[in-house]
């Protein structure tokens, strides 16, 4: 397991311009019904959506940031995207940090995360001047993205004195590789914003393996190369490989589908094998997981899935 994670951070490829890197970036809003309905604009002109005659102030707005060498068009992103058209009662926002993402893991893109941090929370500071509600925002990340949220978090506290504060960070899979222990960096934590709920489907692999949220889920267990309907390909970063991690993006995309009928009930547990032994049915602290997760939960739920859609 270690000398595979060790393999990944080591050969992705690396990237060396990196001074205008972070100009590359912007954020995409989405403004139709299908994949194609989107204005991207550049990081520096991004306050302009706000006055976007689709941009609908009376609705929640949706911020989702996707993870390291992930892409707008890539399957996991579509879903999320897709879920939320579907819904139909958010605004929808996508950052798009290809650029900054990508490249060498440990010479790039974890760097990068808390760079970038800074710089996203002072764009949004300056959406709120422009109109932007904080209380209606909700981030939905995955993996790299996670931390960087974390990141976005912590440094719109930092910058405006604790004035100002995210409401909710909902993390799919927090990226685990030199985040955890913290000792080159602060990973994703609860104080992050007012709510951070966290669902584990890698740990130990590409995800965290520890609570690091308000409220943390682990389908499944969570961890140790195990979720259902999953055959774990070993070919580094293939579609097999990835599929643990990139079930905690399926689950949310279901959880969002669901409009009128939360799913995905779990049950509060002090550990998985505790869970699967039934020491804890006499504990009827039940929430959902996914977009319904109340803001009061709190602690460590566990559940089980199907293995295939609808799960």
């Amino acid at each position: 397991m270690w000398i595979k994670l060790l393999i990944i951070l080591l050969t992705a490829e690396f990237s060396s311009a990196q001074s205008n890197v972070f100009n590359t970036s912007g954020i995409d809003f989405y403004y139709g019904s299908t994949l194609n309905d989107f204005l991207h604009y550049h990081i520096s002109e991004v306050s302009t959506i706000l006055f976007h005659p689709a941009y609908d102030h009376n609705k929640k707005t949706i911020f989702y940031i996707y993870g390291f060498r992930e892409y707008r068009t890539i399957n996991t992103v579509k879903k999320i995207i897709s879920a939320y058209q579907h819904r139909g009662d958010h605004n929808i926002l996508l950052l798009d940090w290809e650029q900054i993402a990508n490249g060498n893991y440990i010479l790039n893109a974890f760097p990068n995360t808390f760079e970038f941090g800074e710089i996203l929370a002072e764009v949004l500071i300056k959406m709120t001047f422009d109109g932007l509600n904080l209380r209606n925002l909700h981030v939905v990340s995955h993996s790299l993205g996670s931390q960087l949220a974390g990141s976005l978090g912590r440094n719109i506290i930092k910058k405006t004195s604790g004035q100002l504060r995210l409401k909710r960070i909902t993390a799919l899979d927090p990226a685990f590789p030199l985040f955890y222990p913290p000792l080159f960096g602060q990973h994703l934590n609860a104080n992050d914003a007012e709510m951070v709920d966290v669902i584990h489907t890698d740990g130990w692999i590409y995800g965290a393996p520890f609570s690091t949220g308000t409220v943390d889920f682990w389908p499944n267990g969570g961890k140790v190369l195990y979720q259902p309907g999953c055959t774990r390909n070993f070919q580094i970063l293939s579609d097999g490989d990835l599929c643990p991690h990139w079930r905690s993006v399926r689950f949310y995309a279901e959880s969002v589908i669901n409009k009128y009928e939360p799913v995905f009930q779990a049950r509060k547990c002090d550990s998985w094998n505790n869970f699967k032994k039934g020491y804890c049915k006499s504990n009827n602290d039940f929430v959902s997981m996914g977009i319904d997760t109340p803001s009061y939960a709190r602690g460590d739920y566990y559940l089980q899935t199907n293995n295939v859609n609808p799960f």
